[in-house]
């Protein structure tokens, strides 16, 4: 199994813009903003848009681009408002679960260790 099928199948996402009001009645602790498609941030294509950063009152969005990541969530002081998601050009961000985030964060980091 591939890490996208993997990803896909534990941490489906939608782009927030047809599904943000269902999404937003839960409450706010229970969903987090992230990236939806790495690929799609125009910030790790060299353009520069900070739009994301812009819109978070938390301060909860970074962007790496020399790193080559783009824009980078911290689940910890995300606060899961969804401010962040219509100010996206290219619909990057959406919002999911905390909990399975932290487990996709699991995953990754024992990928990453064990190979």
């Amino acid at each position: 199994m591939s890490r996208r099928s993997l990803f896909s199948a534990v941490l489906p996402f939608s782009s927030g813009r047809d599904t943000l009001a269902p999404q937003l009645e839960k409450s706010r602790a229970e969903q987090v903003a992230t990236v939806s498609s790495a690929n799609a941030c125009v910030e790790r294509h060299g353009v520069v848009c900070r739009r994301c950063v812009e819109a978070c009152e938390r301060s909860a969005i970074r962007i790496l681009a020399r790193e080559g990541l783009g824009a980078v969530i911290d689940d910890a002081a995300c606060t899961g408002c969804g401010d962040c998601i219509p100010v996206c050009p290219v619909e990057a961000i959406a919002l999911a679960p905390r909990d399975r985030i932290e487990l996709v964060s699991e995953l990754a980091n024992m990928v990453v260790h064990n190979g």
